[in-house]
């Protein structure tokens, strides 16, 4: 029956979709790893599904510099695949990313179907561009409906943070009594959830962190992202597997002390 319904779904797309699902790949980019690296050749355009991404260029005198951060739903690469020259710069996996790889042979076929499409692209650019040549301003604003918004020169080192890691200096840090406040100020704004060790093991089972279940758990978390808007992970006061987990998964650490006064 399973395999019946998938014939007649595929019968049923367009030559063009299934062309274009047959050339995107999926891929899964662990954290410090590099997505491609400076002067190699531009091969491919990158859609970032879940995860963070940070562009940094190296000088003449071996300086790194940081240039920039991708966050979801950014486009990676795309000015050099457009330009035809080497990637400019070098793009690092800072957490796990998953990202949608499309091949410069399929742009090339979308821009040949349907030149629309690059035209949007460009359009994209254009629009950056202008909006950081008339210097609008970088902070962003919260709108009447209570959702984020980003002008369109908005930085990109802190556009588009959906995971946060909170993390404690020290066992006098009440860490859930901190973290279900942050939790309940963000949810006045957008949709906010906060994760926990123990949420998750209740959620997925006792078993849940061990390593024979990454997929699941990975596919769980990012189910998440997808409905919430912010995501906070409350960290162990230890560097135990939970929060590895926690930091891998965080486009920003949040570090929690206690104010000490002396008289």
């Amino acid at each position: 029956m399973v395999l019946s319904v998938a014939h007649l779904l595929v019968k049923r797309m367009s030559p063009f979709v299934r062309q274009i699902d047959f050339a995107l790949e999926w891929n899964l980019i662990e954290s410090g790893n590099a997505l491609f690296r400076q002067n190699n050749k531009a091969e491919n355009i990158y859609i970032v599904l879940n995860g963070r991404f940070r562009s940094i260029l190296k000088t003449n005198d071996s300086h790194k510099q940081l240039v920039g951060e991708y966050g979801r739903g950014d486009l990676v690469g795309i000015v050099e695949v457009l330009m035809e020259t080497n990637n400019a710069t070098t793009v690092v996996a800072i957490r796990d990313t998953e990202v949608a790889q499309i091949p410069t042979g399929l742009l090339n076929y979308i821009k040949y179907r349907h030149p629309r499409v690059v035209t949007r692209l460009i359009q994209m650019l254009s629009s950056k561009l202008l909006g950081t040549i008339q210097n609008v301003p970088s902070t962003p604003y919260i709108d009447s409906s209570f959702t984020f918004r980003q002008p369109i020169d908005a930085p990109t080192i802190v556009s588009n943070l959906c995971t946060v890691a909170i993390l404690p200096v020290s066992d006098d840090v009440p860490l859930h009594a901190f973290t279900l406040e942050l939790c309940h100020a963000l949810n006045a704004i957008d949709n906010t959830l906060l994760l926990t060790k123990d949420l998750i093991q209740k959620k997925l089972g006792p078993s849940a962190l061990e390593r024979v279940n990454e997929y699941r758990l990975c596919a769980w978390l990012g189910q998440q992202e997808d409905h919430h808007r912010i995501v906070l992970y409350q960290c162990e006061n230890r560097l135990t597997p939970w929060t590895r987990r926690c930091m891998r998964q965080a486009d920003c650490l949040l570090i929690v002390g206690l104010v000490c006064q002396f008289i």
